[in-house]
């Protein structure tokens, strides 16, 4: 039996990322191009990526998507195309799902599903976290869905 959404508390982080609205037919190359230059940036400005990977979306998506693709990081660091977020602790409704990105439209349906039976105010951002590093066997890929509540 699959696993259900469970409520945890994810650990105050810093980030830093690339803020973007793409449309949703170009997410993947957002994707692509992104990381690359995030971790450079990073680099540049002397700091320390940490895993994993992130992807924080902002409002519900429609033919686009408001999405910041970047990493962890140890220290701040500054570089004008980069936010660097200092994120809180925060409780949030997590599901991890395993398996290919192209199929992780099905487990937001299972999440939706489980939504759709709880009383919970949920923030204006979600994250995903790609627990797994690059390389990694589509199938067995590990993304981290985490759902902050308000």
């Amino acid at each position: 039996m699959p696993e259900q959404p469970r409520i945890e508390t994810i650990p105050a982080w810093r980030s830093a990322g690339i803020r973007r609205v793409v449309p949703m037919s170009e997410i993947s190359s957002a994707f692509d191009k992104t990381f690359p230059a995030v971790a450079e940036a990073i680099a540049v400005a002397g700091g320390q990526l940490l895993p994993p990977a992130y992807a924080r979306y902002t409002g519900m998506p429609t033919d686009t998507v408001d999405v910041e693709i970047g990493f962890g990081v140890q220290q701040p660091v500054e570089a004008p195309e980069l936010v660097v977020t200092d994120n809180p602790a925060v409780r949030a409704v997590v599901y991890t799902h395993i398996g290919p990105y192209d199929r992780l439209a099905e487990s937001y349906a299972v999440v939706e599903e489980w939504f759709a039976t709880q009383d919970l105010g949920l923030a204006d951002a979600m994250w995903e976290f790609y627990d797994s590093p690059p390389g990694t066997d589509p199938e067995k890929s590990v993304t981290r869905m985490v759902f902050p509540l308000a």
